[in-house]
């Protein structure tokens, strides 16, 4: 299912090439639009003209649960004749693709997965090519929302022509600094205003080194970005914990909860239900909240994760887990690092957990510095650009 958050205020959504590309020959496209916040009409009308198109190829195109902003100006701008079809609620979806369904029942027991269709080797790297264009099209869709908010704050701080030209600013910055362009769109958002023509952003700021890493051995402290670091992290977290399973997520301001930013052996469903975890029902939601280690020894009776999450948890092939917080100086969360595993597990080894601590409290200062320094860079030179400084 794809799905947009916040403002749908255009025909430019990243949204809309995502339904068109809809990949393989499906035979309905579902969207969630019940986290918009804003829909314009021409939002609406690309909507419909997506029906349009897609019903020329024999696919429906589903709008599932809309906002009531997003109802209100699909009533007014939706084209009634364009084919789209609006459910009120997301589980229509299965009675309306499904008819017959069963209803659901589980007794704790995951189910078998269903068997692999047997692809040779080219069929295999076209599914997974695939596969990875569509995460990058959810991605581009949820985030573009807070790139578009940055963008309006820099066209009217530095009376830029457009929104275009906010844009050049923040991808010659991001690619400048290798900072993501999400990290610094929000970092926009939530930095002080520069003061009046200011020649820098931040005047008095003073640039530290990135804090040691022994717990990481195979990252060189004085070259390392953020990407290295994470990739570290969950390396080093698996080859302690003796696993193959695990993510690493970062606090993300903008959704205020934790966001998947890496991760190695967990299955499609796992990574696009748990890609964004708020303050409940999850082990990891229970660690970031209490600043400390939370061990699962059993993920199928342990009564910290709601049945949902527990099912999908289950399906991944994991019995067990440890959420390793990774916790700045202050001991504020600004990620996790889990390790999953397949069968129910004891309780970590004395060497294992100070490993795992070591592991979260070093990489939480890191990213504490990488916020504070490289991001301010990225930031500075944004402004050095807009002010011709």
């Amino acid at each position: 299912m794809l799905g947009a958050d916040g403002t749908l205020d255009s025909a430019d959504h990243p949204l809309f090439p995502a339904i068109r590309e809809a990949g393989g020959e499906p035979q309905a496209v579902a969207v969630d639009l019940s986290g918009v916040r804003e829909m314009s009409g021409s939002a609406a009308r690309a909507l419909a003209a997506c029906a349009v198109e897609l019903g020329r190829r024999d696919i429906r195109l589903m709008v599932a649960a809309p906002s009531e902003p997003a109802a209100r100006a699909l009533a007014v701008d939706g084209a009634a004749d364009s084919g789209l079809i609006v459910l009120p609620a997301a589980h229509d979806l299965l009675t309306t693709c499904v008819p017959d369904l069963p209803e659901p029942s589980w007794d704790g027991t995951p189910a078998a997965p269903a068997p692999e269709p047997v692809l040779d080797a080219q069929s295999r790297e076209e599914v997974e090519r695939l596969r990875g264009k569509v995460r990058d099209l959810q991605a581009k869709v949820r985030t573009h929302p807070l790139i578009a908010q940055a963008q309006g704050v820099l066209t009217e701080r530095y009376r830029l022509r457009d929104s275009r030209a906010a844009f050049k600013l923040l991808q010659s910055a991001s690619q400048q600094h290798n900072v993501k362009l999400r990290t610094l769109a929000a970092a926009v958002l939530n930095a002080p205003r520069p003061g009046t023509g200011a020649a820098r952003w931040f005047p008095d700021r003073v640039r530290t080194r990135p804090p040691r890493l022994p717990a990481l051995p195979q990252v060189n402290e004085d070259s390392a970005n953020r990407s290295a670091v994470i990739s570290a992290v969950l390396h080093q977290t698996l080859q302690i914990s003796e696993t193959s399973m695990g993510n690493v997520q970062l606090a993300d301001r903008y959704s205020g909860g934790l966001r998947i930013e890496k991760h190695q052996g967990l299955n499609e469903e796992f990574l696009d239900y748990f890609d964004v975890v708020g303050e409940d029902g999850t082990s990891c939601a229970l660690a970031a909240r209490n600043g400390t280690r939370v061990t699962v020894t059993d993920v199928a009776t342990d009564p910290v994760f709601s049945e949902e999450a527990r099912y999908k948890i289950l399906q991944a092939g994991s019995r067990a887990a440890h959420s390793t917080p990774l916790t700045t100086a202050r001991g504020i969360c600004l990620g996790m690092v889990s390790s999953h595993h397949e069968r129910p597990h004891q309780l970590l080894a004395p060497a294992q957990a100070r490993a795992l601590d070591r592991i979260g409290d070093q990489a939480g200062r890191w990213l504490a510095w990488h916020q504070r320094t490289v991001v301010l860079d990225a930031l500075e030179h944004l402004h050095g650009l807009a002010t011709g400084g």
